[in-house]
This record gives structure tokens, sequence and C-alpha cells, in this order.
């Protein structure tokens, strides 16, 4: 069979078809597929696929049309921004750029029905400088990246300062126990010496008077044994005195270990102090309402998907958003919302991902399990912290796919 000359509707259906710019009417964005005809889109509807596809749709729709609208937006922006810059471009020149790649959102599956309500948007939300031309709407970008980085500068230098203030209370908060553990001291302030230069500086010595003419002239006594016993007691007295002193010393000796062990337990539990605060503000800085991340397995918890997949297991492929992901089960690829699945807990000594929480994107082994609590106990085996002990709830790990 030959060829059908070049021009005729025939050869360039065919040559579309090659190139990938089919009808956007028989493409389905929730499925992301592209049908050539009629008959196959007519198919598609039908398939079991799409109609699951419908479900999930049906039950948040609002949420799936500000989904597309935001992945439009992003791509038509990054487009506007790395290939035009801040040059007053035609917005459909833009248009016509997005729409090259294949797999790009399609217009109708968004907020906007039409380019003009778009470039309108844009105005509105001063993302755009926006103006009507003899040849259609004209859009220019505004850069506020500008802006953005002074405002996380100053963020920044507010953090570091709040974080100066922290240390500073717990220094003071231990200063404060140290004297009630303690006692307060008495200290005397050092002050500058006044006097008076006109004043004469006298000294007070108590020197030894000299012995009198008469008192030289005494004769000398002889010593007896009164005088070797006196002489005797006099040089066990410098002993008696050393030996008091010693025992003095011995009586002191055990409040010294005391006073070092009160200042040891200080110190530990100031080191204390600043492990929990710095665990809170892991805590707090990585605490999500989302926890969905690839290569670990979940459970899907919702029968709207039919009995087969109700509790199946699945592996999670890729990320569309913070909320929804795209689950492997089978040969079967989903697209759920983290509200249909929850989390898997493995046998003991299995390999898990902390998905929420301080220790978030961490990988750890699975110790125990304590069902009392619904909790798990693992240990660590990545990042800085690898080797520490950590109890964190069911939902806060999941098991890693094989």
């Amino acid at each position: 069979m030959g060829k059908h000359e070049k021009g005729t509707p025939k050869e360039i259906a065919n040559r579309s078809k090659i190139k990938g710019m089919q009808k956007l009417k028989f493409y389905c964005e929730m499925c992301q597929k592209q049908c050539r005809d009629a008959n196959g889109f007519k198919c598609h509807l039908t398939s079991e696929a799409h109609q699951r596809q419908l479900l999930l749709f049906a039950e948040n729709s609002d949420r799936y049309i500000s989904e597309f609208s935001g992945e439009f937006l992003r791509g038509f922006m990054q487009i506007l921004k790395s290939q035009y810059g801040t040059r007053r471009v035609r917005a459909n020149e833009v248009y016509q750029s997005y729409i090259k790649d294949r797999n790009h959102i399609h217009m109708n599956s968004t907020m906007w029905h039409t380019l003009t309500g778009l470039v309108q948007w844009l105005g509105n939300k001063e993302k755009c400088k926006i103006d009507l031309g003899d040849k259609g709407w004209y859009i220019q970008y505004i850069d506020h990246e500008s802006e953005n980085r002074k405002q996380d500068e100053e963020k920044k230098v507010k953090q570091e300062l709040d974080d100066e203030q922290k240390q500073q209370d717990i220094i003071e908060a231990q200063i404060n126990r140290a004297r009630e553990v303690h006692g307060e001291q008495e200290y005397t302030e050092s002050t500058e010496l006044v006097r008076n230069e006109d004043e004469k500086i006298e000294l007070a010595l108590n020197l030894n008077k000299k012995p009198t003419l008469e008192a030289l002239q005494k004769p000398f006594v002889q010593l007896g044994a009164n005088a070797l016993e006196r002489a005797r007691v006099k040089k066990e007295q410098p002993e008696d005195r050393w030996g008091r002193r010693r025992s003095r010393s011995r009586s002191r000796s055990p409040h010294g270990p005391s006073t070092s062990r009160g200042k040891e337990r200080t110190k530990k539990s100031a080191l204390d102090e600043i492990k929990e605060m710095e665990e809170r503000r892991k805590e707090k800085a990585n605490r999500k309402d989302y926890w969905l991340c690839p290569g670990i397995v979940v459970k899907i918890v919702t029968k709207k998907l039919g009995e087969d997949y109700y509790k199946a297991k699945g592996t999670v492929r890729e990320l569309v958003d913070d909320y929804t992901a795209k689950v492997k089960v089978d040969d079967v690829v989903l697209k759920l919302d983290q509200a249909h699945v929850e989390t898997v807990i493995p046998q003991v000594g299995r390999e898990m991902m902390i998905v929420n929480g301080a220790y978030r994107g961490s990988k750890a082994t699975l110790l125990e399990i304590d069902q009392e609590a619904f909790a798990v106990h693992l240990k660590l085996s990545s990042g800085l912290c690898k080797g520490r002990e950590i109890t964190v709830p069911y939902e806060d790990a999941s098991k890693l796919a094989a």
C-alpha cells in the first residue's frame, strides 16, 4: 500500500500523530492519557481505571482542580521567567512555548478557561504587569526574589537573636538553681582607692623592744630537769599544732567531693535541657500535616476502590504533591490521597523510614513494638544521630520497600 500524497488530510493526520500533536478533546487529564480518535477515547471512558479515577475526583473535585491549576501556573511562570525574564512579551507566545511539552497540563482542566482569564488573574495577583495591545494581551514578569531574599535574611537574624536569648535564659536558670542548692554567697565589690595626697603616711610596726642593760647583766640560769622538760614541751607543741591542722583538713575534706558532685549534677541537667530544647526545635520544624514519601510501603484503607484493593499493600513510587502519591499495587498504579492509606509496621529487625516528627526522612531499624502505647522502638541507621534509639508512634514510621 503506497503512501498518501503530501498535503492530503490523511497524510497530515499521520504526521501529527508521529509528532504527538493530537486533539485536545481526546485527552483525559485525570488518567493523563491521550487517545488518538473518538473510538479510543470512548473505550477509555468505560475502562475500570478511568472509573476509579472519577470516584476519587468526585470525592474532592475542588482539590484536584486546584492541583491542576497550580501545576499549570508553575510551568507557565517558569517559562516566562527563564526564557523572557522581565521583558514585555505577548501572552500567547508564552503559552505556545508552554504547550510544546507533550505532557503539559491542559488549560481546560484548570480554573482558567481562557488565556485572557489567566492573564487578568496574574495582573490582579501582581505576579505580572499586563496591558492590552493591538496583537492581544502583553505580560511582563515582576521579580519578587530580591524582596524574598531580604525577608529571609531578616528572619535568619531574628532566629539567631532568639537562639542567643534562649541560651542566656538557660544560663540564668542554672545560676539561680546553683544559688538555691549551695546558698547565696556574699561577695564584696572592689572599690577605687581614695586618699588625700597631702596626708602623711604612717607605719605601725610592732617590733620587739631591745633588752635593757640590767637584763643583760643578770646571771644565766643553769639548765636542770625542769628546763629540759620545758624545752621538750616546746618542741612537741609544733607537732601538736601540725597534727591538729591535719585533723582539721581531714574533717573538711569530705565536703569537697560533695560540692564537685553537685556541680556535675548541675552541668548534667543543663546538658539534658539543651538536648530537650533541640529535640523540641526539631519536632516543631519537621512536624507536618503530610507524611507521604517515595519508597515506603502503605496500606489502602478505603473501600471506594473496590474489595480487591481494600487493605492491599503497595509501594509509593512518586509524589504528585504533598498529600497525593502514585502507589503501585501489584501491576496497577493508583493515584491516592494520604487519607486513603496508612503506614505499615514490619517485623522486628526490618528497615523503616521515619515519615514525620523530629527525625523525618531518617532510616531506622525496628527493635521493638509496643502494642499498648501504639508505638515502635527504633534505632537510627542514618543521619547525624546514627545509633540513637528513639520511640515514635505508629503513624510516624513506615516499612521501607525491599
